[in-house]
């Protein structure tokens, strides 16, 4: 079997809140009879013998208590397949796409620079009027477009958390440039140029230069750009959501951390970043249209030359993964591109997908949960195996029993040295080992000699003994004594 990677942009826990009605709804779009599909998750890492017994999204995402979610499926380039998880929730449903914005951003941008005949490769300084690019601290020429878009430029700033609905906004200046306004810090060039690092202040710089070139505002400038060309109708890269541009569709309200977000979401002026509202249907149109247009072909509403760029490995994360303009990407071994993906996460949103060229095919799942990452990426994942590829990063464990010995040492009240007053737990709950911290809950699976393992994301647990007492560590760094 061939292998993918998912791009691990986003590392949580899983939280809680409450579970909707899921409903499925066969892909309808496509001229011809879909093909048959078949739900299957696989997780980063599975225990032997415990197979995920989910037939669906819906009853997946009931699982992890979210409540709200779209799923689609495209094989062949055309939609096969999409269920919906939620009372109400449709086709017309949009969300926040958070981080996926940045592929649609990318796209716009390096159409804008085709047109104006400006290299990906060519310094951005001139180009930028709005401020002196040259006065970010740690600034060294040349910072180009690629280096922006491929999160090697060296600029910092990883992310944002968005502003409530009502909190004074602050312009894409205050927040390059920081302000009273702004809640991130001013961005600065403080990482190695040509290292990968991820930035979303890089990507307001590049927002920056597109509107001073075309003297469009951002989000104007995307649905010229991608968004109408490519039909994605029920779409927008906005700072704030505007119902009366859009009337067709409806916003699915966020959930952070158990409890729905103030206001239904947060507005993210960071539009190149995180500004994305639309559907899964919507965005897999998008997808299509880059894995055609990167073969050679048009009339898919974006340019083959900018669709391979976006494709071309620009930055490395590690060993085996690539990352392009907006896309992270798993090469073949001859250099062409096995599968490429991206996570997102937004104050109370995740969204996440997994795209495969060879068979012009993807899966994308939008939910309304910040937590909703394993349900998203379980799912891209099963996909993908469906279609023949293994990932690589899949890990296998075996549970073990809990001795009454472990069971007497391990289980109790810890606390951090500097932090006596805020203690954590591990505790034993209905037959299950429950990781408590902050009034949130982590399941655990214990691997034996006091090992355990969180499955949302892998994080290890160390119980141990010494002359100290006992402790439990989180990794290799966060020490926790018993009390």
């Amino acid at each position: 079997m061939k292998s993918l990677s998912i791009l691990p942009l986003v590392m949580l826990f899983a939280g809680c809140t409450a579970a909707g009605v899921g409903t499925s709804t066969p892909a309808t779009s496509a001229p011809d009879t879909p093909p048959a599909f078949e739900y299957r998750a696989v997780p980063r890492i599975a225990i032997n013998g415990e197979p995920i017994a989910a037939k669906s999204f819906s009853e997946y995402a009931d699982a992890y208590d979210i409540s709200a979610g779209s799923m689609a499926v495209f094989k062949d380039g055309k939609l096969i397949y999409q269920e919906f998880k939620g009372d109400g929730i449709g086709p017309d449903s949009v969300f926040q796409a958070a981080s996926l914005a940045k592929a649609i951003a990318s796209a716009a941008i390096a159409t804008l620079a085709m047109q104006e005949g400006i290299s990906l490769d060519e310094d951005v300084s001139k180009h930028i009027t709005s401020f002196d690019l040259t006065s970010l601290e740690g600034y060294e020429s040349p910072v180009t477009l690629r280096q922006l878009l491929s999160h090697t430029s060296g600029a910092d700033v990883d992310g944002f958390q968005g502003y409530p609905q009502s909190a004074e906004l602050p312009s894409n200046l205050d927040v390059i440039l920081g302000s009273e306004k702004s809640n991130s810090k001013r961005v600065a060039f403080s990482k190695p140029v040509g290292k990968w690092s991820y930035s979303g202040g890089g990507y307001q710089i590049a927002q920056a230069f597109a509107e001073d070139v075309s003297g469009l505002p951002f989000d104007q400038l995307a649905q010229d750009l991608v968004l109408d060309p490519i039909g994605m109708t029920r779409s927008r890269m906005t700072q704030t959501f505007d119902r009366a541009r859009t009337p067709s569709v409806t916003p699915v309200t966020g959930v952070e951390r158990k409890s729905p977000v103030e206001g239904g979401w947060h507005n993210y002026p960071e539009i190149a970043t995180a500004g994305l509202w639309t559907t899964a249907e919507d965005y897999g149109l998008f997808l299509v249209a880059v894995m055609a247009a990167a073969d050679g072909e048009h009339g898919f509403g974006l340019a083959p030359e900018v669709a391979k760029e976006m494709l071309t490995i620009a930055g490395q994360p590690n060993p085996i993964r690539g990352y392009g303009l907006g896309f992270g990407i798993l090469p073949n071994n001859d250099g062409t591109v096995q599968s490429f993906e991206h996570h997102g996460k937004n104050f109370g949103y995740l969204a996440s997908f997994s795209a495969f060229p060879r068979d012009r095919a993807l899966s994308i799942v939008l939910t309304n949960n910040a937590d909703g990452y394993a349900v998203a990426t379980d799912t891209n994942r099963g996909f993908g195996e469906t279609l023949g590829y293994k990932d690589p990063v899949v890990k296998t464990f075996t549970r073990a029993p809990l001795t009454d010995a472990l069971r007497d040492r391990c289980l109790g009240t810890y606390n951090l040295a500097e932090t006596p007053d805020a203690p954590v737990f591990l505790r034993e709950d209905a037959g299950e080992l429950v990781f408590e911290r902050a009034n949130t809950e982590y399941p655990l699976v214990h691997l034996g000699d006091g090992a355990f393992l969180y499955l949302g994301t892998g994080a290890s647990f160390q119980c141990a003994e010494s002359e100290q007492g006992v402790t439990l560590a989180l990794g290799s760094s966060t020490i926790y004594q018993k009390r």
